[in-house]
């Protein structure tokens, strides 16, 4: 989801902050692809932030980009939406949480919603079948509010 400059602006310090912290290079093209991620409109592809950069008139191949991402992934500053292979900007990239992503299938919108709980109980269920959980991400699909105005009314899970 589009963010304010002022949104943009906090996002891009705190992460400066992070890294100065970490003692890792916050280098121009990595802040870059995470400003690209914070004004998209929803959450862009790789190759959609890869035609931004070339926008831009610097020469990235797709590993470059790829490299990025995931440096910005493993410093807690960007999440991956795995159904579409897309990236968000974390909102609270200073603190461990615990996330589920609400996905608009219609416009592509995604918000980040901090939950407490889903994890610690899919851990304890998959336990149940003799499983270990490694990494759990929760993405949720449907209708953000303002596609859910203007669309026929379809019966979701709510409903159930």
């Amino acid at each position: 989801m589009r963010s304010s400059s002022t949104q943009i602006n906090a996002l891009i310090g705190q992460a400066e902050q992070l890294c100065e912290q970490h003692q890792q290079r916050f280098t121009a093209l990595r802040k870059r692809v995470l400003t690209l991620i914070c004004e998209a409109k929803c959450p862009p592809s790789a190759y959609q932030l890869l035609a931004a950069l070339k926008q831009d008139g610097r020469s990235a191949a797709p590993p470059t980009v790829y490299r990025a991402l995931d440096f910005l992934m493993a410093q807690g500053l960007v999440h991956r939406l795995a159904s579409n292979t897309t990236y968000l900007a974390c909102a609270h990239p200073q603190h461990n949480h615990e996330a589920v992503f609400l996905l608009c299938h219609h416009c592509g919108n995604a918000q980040e919603v901090h939950t407490e709980g889903i994890t610690q109980s899919v851990i304890k269920k998959a336990a149940q079948y003799n499983f270990k959980v490694q990494h759990a991400l929760f993405e949720v699909s449907g209708l953000c509010h303002l596609c859910a105005a203007n669309l026929p009314s379809k019966k979701g899970l709510e409903s159930r």
